[in-house]
Formats: structure tokens, C-alpha cells, sequence
């Protein structure tokens, strides 16, 4: 089996930091696809690549069975991280401290990477494979999803996938969905020394931002989900206003909600729009733009065999199961749960290290789940 610890520390080496825009045109991920590409050219893995935006690819490997009418299975990660800024350790050295390895993506979600690169190529040199295996290394996770929607418009020899977030190696089986999108409140500029004359559109936006905030506590007392509880709205952006002598005309809103299996995106921004509308003076005047992002939530039945599978392979190598949990955030997972493919999102380390200032992975999680890949793989089909 390759080295799981040098391919992290390699992978970290390799900036691929998404811009955290659409359409960039930066090649975030191209070094890091390379990189993955030749390690699975160098085993004599099958490997193709999709172009998901100019300079960004998916990076996908195929390992054929050595028999047929076996269903197959999908190990799936991404490649690009978030920002570096505001972090106090060099994000790019892959500094090994007290069990730990330090770097951007180190968590989020390279050490997915390397630990399924790892497990594949090792399915690959066996004489014996009961199935084939699709390895995928995808683009624009962080922001868009982009490379994981483009993943699903080609048809895929698995049934199942296990996505590679860090999950401390619980089975999440259930996560959130996004909608994403801009309020703008419209005011009337006039000259700042007589403000009577015009409409303040920041001073009605700390209305709209209050009847928001009514909102989310509106949002708190809908029915919940199990694993997931209710659904959430976030505030994360504003701006507002051209100069200090100048009555704002325009005050823009950037919010997100996340959605609970089942929920429509769309759906849930009509009912926040009619919230406000209830709630605010009609001299408010704000309209909702279209979503800029809408990412469904994924719910995999406790039952699924991917799920029970993972669970056998935990107890070979862990000695115990993981148990299932539901996560907040979003993964690629519900892109492919809705092509059909029964998803189960499971990898090494902590969300809670993820985006941080020191980002980390602890070696045991690393090692774990290199293990962990490897009896899945071997026993998929058994």
C-alpha cells in the first residue's frame, strides 16, 4: 500500500485554494489534479478527466473487476480548499507535530484524499477484484459544488459511495441543504445634508435585518429532523451605501438557509420573502434576486447496504462501529444520493479543525481510514 502520510504532506504542499467565486477562471485545482492523475497513472489505474470549469477538472480512476455483474462502489473527495488568510501556521508546509499533520485542506479534506488514493491502489493490485471501483477527486466543493454536479451528468458502474469529509469516522447518513441568495433593500439617495429629502435604504435595512432575525427564531420552532434538528437562517453579508455624504439608495443582503431533507430551496426563500413582507411597513421596499446557489440536503436510509457495509468494515479494522450522525453542512454526498447512488459521507478528522487558523489531521485518523477504505473495498461485494 502506498504511503498515505507522504501523499498528504504532497497534497498540502500543493496550493488549490478556491477563490470562493463562480467563474473564476483561476486554475485552483490543476496541480493537484495532475499530481493525483500521475499517482494513479503510476499504479496503472484507469483515469479520466471531466472539465468542470476552464483550468478545473475532476480527476476520476477506474479499477475494473476481474469479474462481472458485480454492482460497484464510488470513493469520492475533493481537492480544493477554502481562503488561507488570517491563518497562523505556514498553510502550505506539512509540519508533523505531536501526532498531528499541520497545513490548508489537512482536515478538509485531504486527508480523505490521500487515504482513498491509498485504498484504491491497493484494491487495484489484487489479483482478485470482486467489482469495480471509481475513485473521483473533485473540483469546487467549498463554493459551488460545481465538479460534483458535473460528476453525475455521466453514469458511473457503483451503486453506492462513500464521500470523504472529516467526519471522525462517523457514518453521516444525513446532511443540510443550502439555498443561497441576495435581498436588496431599495432606498432614495439625496445629498447627505439634507437626508429628509431622500430614503434611507440602510436604515430600512436594519429593519429587514431585524425582521430576519424574528425569522430565524421563527425557523426554530418548525418541526425538526431527528439527526439534523430545524432549519437554519444565516445573515452572512452586507453592504450598503456609496460615500458618507450621500443617502444610500441600496442595501444589499447576502443570506442562506439551510434546508432539511425534503425542502425546496426556492420554497423556503418564498416563504421568507412573505414572512417580511408580514412583518415590515410597506414603505420598505426590498425584492429577492434569484439563488445563486440552491444544493439539495441528502438523507441515506440507517439500512442501506453502504451503510452496513462501512459498519463491517469498521469492526474489522477499528474494532468498533462509528456511530451514525447527521451533519449541518453540505458535501457533494447529495449530488450523488440524487443520481440514485446510495451515499454515506465518512472520513479522517474533525469538522471542528476544518477552515481553521491551524488547521490539522491527527496521524491515527489518517491511518484509521486507510484501513478502514481498504476492508470496504475488499469486502463490497463478498
Amino acid at each position: 500500500m502506498p504511503n498515505t502520510l507522504q501523499l498528504l504532506r504532497d497534497m498540502i504542499a500543493i496550493p488549490s485554494v478556491n477563490p470562493m467565486r463562480a467563474n473564476s477562471g483561476e486554475p485552483v485545482e490543476q496541480r493537484m489534479a495532475n499530481f493525483i492523475e500521475t499517482v494513479l497513472s503510476h499504479a496503472r489505474i484507469d483515469c479520466e478527466r471531466q472539465t468542470v470549469a476552464k483550468g478545473r477538472d475532476n480527476v476520476i480512476g477506474i479499477v475494473h473487476a476481474t469479474r462481472s455483474g458485480a454492482n460497484g462502489l464510488m470513493l469520492n473527495s475533493h481537492m480544493d480548499t477554502v481562503p488561507v488568510d488570517n491563518m497562523s501556521i505556514n498553510p502550505f508546509d506539512p509540519v508533523i507535530e505531536n501526532g498531528c499533520v499541520y497545513g490548508r485542506g489537512s482536515c478538509d479534506a485531504k486527508a480523505s484524499i490521500a487515504a482513498i488514493l491509498a485504498a484504491v491502489i491497493d484494491y487495484a493490485n489484487r489479483s482478485e477484484r470482486a467489482c469495480p471501483v471509481v475513485f473521483a477527486a473533485m473540483a469546487d466543493e467549498e463554493f459551488a459544488f460545481s465538479g460534483a454536479w458535473k460528476l453525475i451528468e455521466k453514469s458511473w458502474p457503483v451503486a453506492a459511495c462513500v464521500v470523504g469529509e472529516p467526519t471522525l469516522l462517523r457514518r453521516v447518513i444525513a446532511h443540510k441543504g443550502i439555498v443561497r441568495w441576495r435581498l436588496v433593500v431599495e432606498g432614495v439617495s439625496a445629498h447627505g445634508a439634507t437626508p429628509d429629502l431622500g430614503r434611507s435604504a440602510i436604515y430600512d435595512g436594519a429593519r429587514v435585518a431585524l425582521a430576519l432575525e424574528e425569522y430565524t427564531q421563527h425557523l426554530a420552532q418548525a418541526e425538526s429532523h431527528s439527526m439534523l434538528g430545524h432549519p437554519t437562517l444565516n445573515v452572512g453579508k452586507v453592504i450598503g451605501g456609496q460615500s458618507v455624504n450621500i443617502v444610500p439608495d441600496k442595501c444589499v443582503f447576502e443570506l442562506e438557509r439551510r434546508l432539511l431533507p425534503g425542502e425546496d430551496g426556492r420554497l423556503a426563500m418564498q416563504a421568507c420573502e412573505e414572512f417580511l413582507l408580514g412583518m415590515l411597513e410597506q414603505a420598505v421596499r426590498f425584492t429577492f434576486e434569484e439563488p445563486y446557489l440552491v444544493d439539495p440536503a441528502m438523507e441515506t436510509a440507517p439500512d442501506a447496504k453502504i451503510v452496513s457495509a462501512l459498519a463491517r468494515a469498521q469492526q474489522a479494522t477499528l474494532g468498533f462501529e462509528r456511530e451514525l450522525a447527521g451533519a449541518n453542512y453540505g458535501t457533494d454526498g447529495s449530488k450523488l444520493a440524487k443520481a440514485g447512488i446510495e451515499t454515506v459521507v465518512c472520513g479522517p478528522g474533525d469538522i471542528a479543525q476544518a477552515h481553521t487558523a491551524s488547521e490539522f489531521v491527527e496521524l491515527e485518523q489518517l491511518e484509521l481510514a486507510t484501513r478502514m477504505y481498504g476492508d470496504l473495498l475488499a469486502n463490497w461485494n463478498e
